[in-house]
Formats: C-alpha cells, sequence, structure tokens
C-alpha cells in the first residue's frame, strides 16, 4: 500500500511539474519537454530585428532627404528685359522647382509658383511687356495625359495666377486651354493695368482690367452684365429683382410673389431676357491686344535647359 501511495504522490507531482513548465504531451503519448526559456529568447530576437529595420528607416530617411536637398543651380527660364527675368530654382528636373521673379537693379525675388510643371507644359507664347514690378503673372496648365480634378483645379481650363501688388496677393484667372497641347493657340500679353487673352482659334480677346477693389475683371463680361442690367429695366423689371453679379440675374420668383407677375408673364420675359443676352454677346464690343513691340522683350516662351541641368545662371546683366 504504501508503494502504491508514493506512485499515486510522484504521479501528481509530476502532472504539477508538466502544467507549471509548460511541458505537452508528445503525438505518441510521450512528454515533449519544452525550453521554458525560448519565448524569452525569441521575444529578444524579435526586439532586435525591430530596431535593426528602424536602423535601416532612419538611414534611409536621410538619405533622401540628402538627396532632395541637392539641386541643381538655378537656370533662367524666361527672361524679361537685362535686368528681370524668371528663374527655376530647388529643382531636380524642369517639372518639380519653384519659379521665382528677379529684378536685379532693384535687388527684388518673388516667389511665384511651387512646383514648375504647370508652367513647363504652357507652350504659347507668353508677352511680359509690364514695366512696374506690380504686376506679376505666371501661367499654369495642365499636361495632356493628367486626369480630371487635379492640382491645377481640373481638367477643362487652366489658369493664369497674378498678382498687382507685387506678389503680396495671387488671383486665378481662367482661360480656355483644355491642355498643353491646345495652350499652344493661346497668347498672353502682360501690361501693367490689364491682362489679355487671345486664342487663334477665335477673334475676340479677354481682357482682364483692375478694378477699384484690386481685383481683375473681365472687361468685356463686365460690359455684357451692365448692358443686360439696363436693358432688363427697359423691358419694365423692377431693379430690386435684378441680380448685377449674374451676366443674366433676376428672381423669377420675386416677380410673382412681391410684383404679381404671372406664370406667362415670366415665361415671355425670359423669352426676352435671353434674346437680349445673345444680341449683346454677340455683339461686335471686343478687345484687341495690345499693340506691343517684342523686338525689346527678352523671351516670348518658357524654355528649361533639360541638357545640362548644372548649368548656371546666364545672361544675367
Amino acid at each position: 500500500m504504501k508503494k502504491i501511495t508514493k506512485l499515486i504522490v510522484s504521479a501528481l507531482s509530476l502532472s504539477a511539474v508538466i502544467s507549471m513548465t509548460g511541458c505537452a504531451v508528445g503525438p505518441w503519448g510521450g512528454l515533449a519537454i519544452g525550453n521554458p526559456f525560448s519565448g524569452i529568447a525569441e521575444a529578444r530576437q524579435a526586439r532586435e530585428y525591430n530596431e535593426r529595420q528602424e536602423a535601416l528607416k532612419i538611414e534611409a530617411t536621410k538619405k533622401q532627404q540628402l538627396a532632395a536637398t541637392i539641386y541643381n543651380p538655378p537656370q533662367v527660364i524666361y527672361r524679361i528685359d537685362k535686368n528681370r527675368y524668371l528663374t527655376l530654382e530647388d529643382y531636380s528636373n524642369c517639372d518639380d522647382g519653384s519659379i521665382y521673379y528677379h529684378n536685379d537693379n532693384k535687388k527684388i525675388k518673388t516667389k511665384l509658383w511651387f512646383l514648375s510643371r504647370g508652367t513647363m507644359n504652357y507652350k504659347g507664347k507668353f508677352i511680359w511687356a509690364a514695366k512696374n514690378d506690380d504686376m506679376l503673372a505666371i501661367p499654369l496648365v495642365s499636361g495632356d495625359n493628367d486626369a480630371c480634378g487635379d492640382s491645377l483645379r481640373g481638367c477643362a481650363y487652366s489658369i493664369l495666377s497674378a498678382s498687382n501688388d507685387g506678389g503680396k496677393n495671387f488671383s486665378d484667372i481662367k482661360f480656355g486651354a483644355i491642355n498643353s497641347s491646345s495652350s499652344k493657340n493661346y497668347t498672353i500679353v502682360l501690361t501693367d493695368d490689364a491682362i489679355y487673352f487671345k486664342s487663334n482659334l477665335y477673334p475676340s480677346t479677354d481682357k482682364y482690367a483692375i478694378n477699384s477693389n484690386g481685383e481683375f475683371y473681365n472687361v468685356r463680361q463686365a460690359w455684357i452684365q451692365d448692358e443686360f442690367y439696363k436693358g432688363m429695366i427697359k423691358l419694365g423689371v423692377p431693379e430690386d429683382v435684378l441680380d448685377k453679379t449674374n451676366p443674366m440675374g433676376y428672381y423669377d420668383r420675386a416677380l410673382i410673389n412681391k410684383y404679381h407677375y404671372t406664370e406667362a408673364q415670366v415665361d415671355e420675359l425670359g423669352v426676352k431676357s435671353l434674346a437680349l443676352f445673345h444680341t449683346l454677346n454677340n455683339s461686335s464690343f471686343t478687345e484687341k491686344l495690345p499693340d506691343i513691340q517684342t523686338s525689346n522683350l527678352g523671351s516670348s516662351k518658357f524654355s528649361c535647359n533639360t541638357t545640362s541641368l548644372s548649368s548656371q545662371l546666364t545672361n544675367q546683366g
């Protein structure tokens, strides 16, 4: 009996040891004795691996940052005259740099835009005829294969980023070039008091002047809106239902609710207002490109030296 008792006690003790040390039953009923320190070793190996990976990431980031700071020297991409020009800087190729305006005589350097790709996409003529340093502008055009909704605010038009206060504030002026290829049809002229857009596909020229608030506005569109407003008053439309901010702006519900127009009268006015707008829109009132003596100007197009990106600034004075 004592032997049996000792065997039972030994079996229970072995069972307790197995449960405490993590031993497992082998595939054939035997005991598979595990290493109680293997979990610690694996954790240490995992920690060391993660530390090595983190060190590699830091080293790769440092290399990227170092590569990013190694730029090609600035180059002139557009010359206005002897002392004024535009440079491409902080770039590794012609599409990824920043564009600056320079006036060496006045020691002026103004950043016009970052990421030069949109400007290099513009293939039309660009005539910088402004003599003062307040009027600044740079065209931005989508590439031929760019998707709609890109960083240039869509694919149905391009923009001219323009300033009339020396670069303190910039405004976006839309023009109709769909992409880089269609921009070849355009001529943009920058003067001291206005900006002109002309496509050789259309007879008209768009002129953007500066109003009393220092804002750019389309001169022809402003004329159409003003004449439409006057024409609607001649048709007997009350002035307080007209919206001068809209080319064909009036509130037909106000005519019904306040002035008791019938639906038939509103429909009749709609026909007359549409005819008035078409008459004004098709009128002979148009702008023309200013007569600029381009022989005294340095450039008519943007250019970037792709064969020798390490070249220094040239022809600065």
